[in-house]
């Protein structure tokens, strides 16, 4: 029985199938949460893409709709949302001030007027909201929506004046 015990204690023949038993579980989580990460901005930069791309596209066409409309619409398609989860706004800034909504003008910009010493610029600003369902739930630690998802904001903009 001492030369069993002795035997053992010189073997290390085991030793790294225990080492990888301990690490592999750790190395599992780590591959798993990097490809949910991945998953969730990969939807992220599809949202930014489809509200640029609506963007540019509304700008080289012509209007047969209201320009909320149209790049709602055109966001919809291209990042694969519907189109209620589309914030289109036109705000005017003043100099880097930016002027409260007092309602829109014939453009759909928003009215009020900058002092004669400031510098006028429109812009054009699309938010889009989706919600991503992660393929590892458990991982995730930000904060839940009450359907399992997490919610996903994307935003573009552009200077049109």
């Amino acid at each position: 029985m001492r030369r069993l015990a002795r035997n053992l204690a010189g073997d290390d023949a085991g030793a790294a199938i225990i080492e990888l038993a301990l690490a592999a579980p750790i190395l599992a989580l780590m591959i798993m949460g990097t490809a949910d990460i991945a998953l969730a901005y990969s939807r992220k930069l599809a949202l930014e893409q489809g509200a640029q791309r609506a963007v540019e596209k509304v700008m080289q066409t012509t209007q047969l709709k209201q320009v909320q409309t149209t790049i709602a619409d055109e966001v919809a398609i291209q990042a694969k949302v519907d189109a209620s989860r589309v914030t289109v706004t036109f705000p005017k800034y003043c100099d880097g001030r930016l002027l409260p909504d007092l309602g829109r003008d014939d453009d759909g910009f928003a009215k009020g007027e900058c002092d004669p010493d400031e510098t006028p610029a429109h812009y054009i600003q699309v938010v889009v909201t989706d919600e991503y369902k992660p393929l590892f739930p458990t991982l995730h630690l930000g904060t839940k929506l009450s359907n399992g998802k997490y919610r996903v904001i994307a935003q573009a903009g552009m200077r049109t004046k």
